[in-house]
């Protein structure tokens, strides 16, 4: 079972992926360092709440949609 940080991570990058945006104009939107973003992609960083609430803001999200990532653990589950 993945953690929570790796599963929000990789929900993140999920959306921003479906919206055809880099990491480096997400994370210019978030005023980010494109490096912390993508630790917060991989889960080997943790997003402050103000991060997390400029992420949604700028994948027009609500932030729980953020944390919607049961989808992506199952997936392992069922490969096990």
């Amino acid at each position: 079972m993945k953690t929570t940080k790796i599963l929000l991570g990789a929900r993140i990058k999920e959306i921003r992926k479906s919206r055809t945006m880099s990491q480096e104009q997400l994370a210019e939107k978030i005023d980010v360092d494109p490096k912390h973003l993508s630790r917060i992609e991989v889960g080997r960083g943790y997003p402050s709440l103000d991060a997390l609430e400029n992420i949604a803001s700028a994948l027009n999200v609500e932030m729980k949609e953020l944390f919607e990532f049961q989808h992506l653990d199952s997936s392992d589950e069922v490969e096990k």
